[in-house]
């Protein structure tokens, strides 16, 4: 039978070991819970940044509308352009006569 002496060195020894263990596995487990509080805190962040760019999108999507029609209006003032110049070179042409 173990005696008393070999009972307290037999506990010594396992909380020596489960200390050691706690002593390793704290530091772990903190780092751990901090990085998981980051990686939520950039979780959030790219939610938001996911919305700004979805609104930025219809933004530019409507200033691309807005565009094609200020090019239609300018084709369409660049051809009456070039049937009045046509117009008046005709009008010189006839008044020159």
């Amino acid at each position: 039978m173990i005696n008393l002496g070999e009972w307290g060195t037999i506990a010594g020894s396992i909380t020596a070991i489960v200390s050691l263990i706690l002593l390793v596995i704290k530091p772990i487990t903190a780092s751990f819970s901090k990085i998981t509080e980051t990686l939520s805190k950039v979780s959030h962040n790219l939610d938001l940044l996911t919305k700004d760019l979805e609104s930025s999108k219809s933004d530019r999507l409507m200033i691309h509308e807005e565009l094609k029609k200020h090019d239609e209006r300018l084709e369409t003032h660049a051809e009456k352009l070039v049937e009045h110049t046509q117009q008046i070179k005709t009008l010189f042409r006839e008044t020159s006569r």
